[in-house]
């Protein structure tokens, strides 16, 4: 079983994006899943290439157990209900697998370190899109036609499973025990904080495939969400009023100068790389930057109710861009994503962008393992 620091990091992503389905069998199994990914990662980051070896083999054989176990329980569960869309989810479980075998006889050809790298990033994303999305589609649908039969049968289907009393053990550690810790990364970032900036991210799919640009956004996002807050403690009188208002100036001047060089960076990406739609994007922003302005002005006069409408502007804006304009960025630059985030490191070592520790933290939460700058890579991963 896992060590507490892993039971702590999955405590905290159960949590954080709130993947309960309310059907314990499979909130089971999908716990399972988040373990062999949050002990992967952990791995990864502190262990030594042997005990990766180890640990990535493991994560394989477990991963292609969870799925054959796994979907042929959900399956079952939806063909009794008779869900409609069953055909579709069983597709998507078809190429899981699939994807998944194909993994396997290339783990250990070529870059055994890549391998490790592209399992997290296809556990991630199975994790979060199909649990957060299609997973979620069902589940009124289950809690109505769930019966007692049908319960006794997923239960003695997680019991004959092989890792059957690990299954259960993690779901009483990480639902019931009276430890109930969260890693330092959640606490550090906000557990409720981070909840409110998936919920944006997955919601709209904001994800460019640009790092730099990526990690930029959810930034952002993060700034808006603590500003929204602050703005919140305000109304509510919640603590001394002249305190609150000059943090809230604070996070809103924060606010406003890290879009500057989000701008900037975009600006700088596409006019070096020649993007057929520079002119477009950069007029967008300008336009965004009335916003910017009027947002200074009424903080200034502490205009607290038209300061309210103009950060949900904000924050409607730029979910708006991100799904829209952003994405264009990456179809454009996708068959050159190695060049750009070459150029990002160089920006980087010239000081002429930030890559907050904290904003790869969210990044890496939320989104995947790429890198920005050598010195992001785990250090058992770096070359020497």
């Amino acid at each position: 079983m896992y060590d507490e620091r892993v039971i702590e990091k999955i405590r905290g992503i159960w949590k954080t994006f709130d993947l309960s389905l309310g059907i314990p069998e499979i909130d089971k199994q999908h716990l399972w899943l988040i373990g062999i990914l949050a002990d992967l990662e952990d791995k990864l980051e502190s262990g030594t290439r042997s005990e990766l070896e180890v640990t990535f083999t493991n994560a394989l054989s477990k991963t292609l157990d969870y799925a054959t176990e796994h979907f042929a329980l959900e399956e079952k569960l939806l063909e009794s209900i008779g869900y409609t869309k069953l055909g579709q989810h069983r597709l998507q479980h078809m190429r899981f697998i699939t994807a998944l075998r194909n993994r396997v006889r290339k783990s250990f050809e070529g870059d055994f370190e890549n391998a490790v790298l592209d399992l997290l990033k296809n556990l991630k994303k199975w994790l979060f899109r199909h649990i957060l999305s299609e997973d979620r589609q069902y589940v009124d649908a289950a809690m109505v036609h769930v019966d007692d039969k049908l319960t006794d049968w997923m239960q003695r289907h997680l019991h004959a499973s092989n890792y059957a009393d690990e299954i259960e053990k993690l779901y009483q550690l990480v639902l019931f025990s009276g430890k109930q810790e969260v890693s330092s990364e959640f606490k550090k970032l906000g557990e409720e904080n981070l909840k409110l900036i998936s919920d944006l991210w997955y919601r709209y799919k904001l994800k460019t495939g640009i790092a730099i640009v990526d990690i930029q956004h959810l930034w952002l996002l993060q700034l808006l969400v603590k500003t929204d807050k602050l703005y919140k403690q305000r109304l509510k009188q919640e603590i001394d009023a002249e305190s609150l208002s000059a943090q809230l100036k604070e996070a809103i001047y924060e606010t406003i100068e890290y879009i500057r060089e989000h701008f900037n960076t975009e600006e700088s990406i596409m006019h070096h790389f020649h993007y057929i739609g520079e002119k477009s994007h950069q007029k967008q922003h300008e336009r965004f930057n009335i916003l910017i302005n009027d947002m200074i002005e009424r903080s200034e006069k502490e205009e607290l109710e038209s300061l309210a409408i103009l950060i949900q502007d904000l924050k409607d804006w730029l979910v708006s861009h991100i799904a829209i304009e952003d994405k264009k960025l990456f179809y454009f630059f996708r068959s050159r994503l190695s060049e750009v985030n070459e150029y990002v490191r160089n920006l980087n070592k010239e000081g002429r962008i930030h890559i907050w520790k904290d904003a790869v933290s969210i990044y890496k939460l939320l989104v995947d393992y790429e890198d920005i700058t050598e010195d992001k890579k785990p250090k058992s991963l770096r070359r020497t």
